[in-house]
């Protein structure tokens, strides 16, 4: 026992440097804006909760980054503050009501910067960076918008601006805009990528069928991320069918599925990802016998990827609304599958699990 406390204890000394690339400091508020004002930096505060999950994404997944580190660690005095214990009072006084939140605050106590949510380390940095800029207010962006100009950087930052504020139409009509000014060689631009990585949303998108149009004009690097773009374009639209989406609204389509299915092994994204079993699970599917489907499911588990499985067990009163026979082995089945789910789905699962035993 002894030695495996040691062990624990020289393990989490190992870890601590991790965990600690961003500097949170332990100090007050109060002592927080005095330091800051101090070492001329502004203050950067992190408003959490024990509940809130994406709060403990950003403490274990993002801030203990290298990148990130250094950038907040350069940049600003940060500290966190639970914003229902020691941190509530100044969570009334900012009127933080979503968690995290994330204040940028000057040695006047004024905000300066409020960003919400999780997201990943590059993305938050530019975030900080994009808030902090007075050329990226959302007041001087429309400004230089309704001038007339047209650089990759602002047509990203106004297009974002106008999403997170749930401006879904004006935020598009920005990116489509754009898009249809470019030339062809302007739209396979690397700088131009993000009109793909970021606003690119499903197969039908203008956007995607020009970049499967001319992939193969793309090279090296642009190449390989236009293939990356194509594959999670592709695989989302084969989950439509996977999960039984397109079937129970009735938008199954075969020359659409077979579109989708040529498409994919054309471009060999199947040599990165097993999609063949995703393939014969759902041409199963297609012919109606959901005895054969739901049997060939468990055959082809150990050929699929984890969340692949997982999706057709999240999905099967949609997959199995008329089949009554077949509900008794789909309960005893994933109850026997609960032990190697994912914790985050394992609820999910009880949840679908009451639903299939109510009939």
């Amino acid at each position: 026992m002894k030695k495996t406390i040691i062990a624990l204890a020289l393990g989490m000394v190992g870890f601590v440097p991790l965990m600690a690339q961003t500097n949170f400091r332990h100090i007050s508020f109060e002592e927080a804006v005095k330091q800051a004002k101090a070492e001329k930096r502004l203050l950067f505060v992190d408003f959490y909760t024990d509940w809130c999950g994406p709060c403990r994404k950003m403490a274990q997944e993002v801030f203990p980054q290298k990148k990130v580190g250094d950038f907040f660690n350069e940049q600003f005095v940060c500290i966190k503050l639970n914003a229902e214990k020691e941190g509530k009072e100044l969570a009334k006084r900012y009127s933080v009501k979503v968690y995290p939140t994330f204040l940028v605050i000057d040695d006047k106590e004024q905000v300066k910067a409020t960003i919400t949510g999780a997201a990943s380390g590059e993305a938050f940095i530019e975030k900080v960076k994009k808030e902090l800029n007075p050329e990226l207010t959302p007041e001087r962006m429309k400004e230089r918008y309704d001038k007339g100009e047209r650089t990759p950087e602002l047509i990203n930052a106004y297009a974002m601006s106008l999403l997170e504020k749930k401006k879904m139409k004006e935020g598009f009509e920005v990116i489509n805009g754009y898009f249809a000014s470019l030339t062809d060689k302007q739209k396979l631009a690397k700088e131009n990528f993000f009109l793909y990585t970021l606003y690119t949303t499903n197969v039908r998108d203008e956007k995607a069928e020009y970049l499967l149009a001319h992939v193969n004009e793309c090279k090296g690097e642009t190449r390989q991320e236009a293939l990356k773009v194509l594959q999670k374009l592709y695989y989302s639209e084969l989950l439509s069918y996977l999960s039984g989406h397109y079937f129970a609204s009735k938008q199954y389509n075969q020359e659409a599925y077979q579109e989708v299915k040529n498409t994919i092994l054309s471009l060999k994204l199947d040599k990165e990802y097993p999609f063949q079993p995703l393939f014969d699970i759902v041409e199963c599917y297609a012919k109606g016998d959901m005895r054969a489907h739901f049997e060939l499911v468990k055959s082809k588990k150990k050929e699929m990827a984890e969340k692949d499985f997982e999706l057709i067990l999240l999905n099967v009163t949609r997959l199995y609304p008329n089949s009554p026979e077949l509900i008794p082995d789909v309960i005893s089945y994933i109850r026997s599958s609960l032990p190697e789910l994912k914790a985050a789905n394992i609820m999910m699962m009880g949840q679908i699990l009451m639903q299939l035993e109510k009939k």
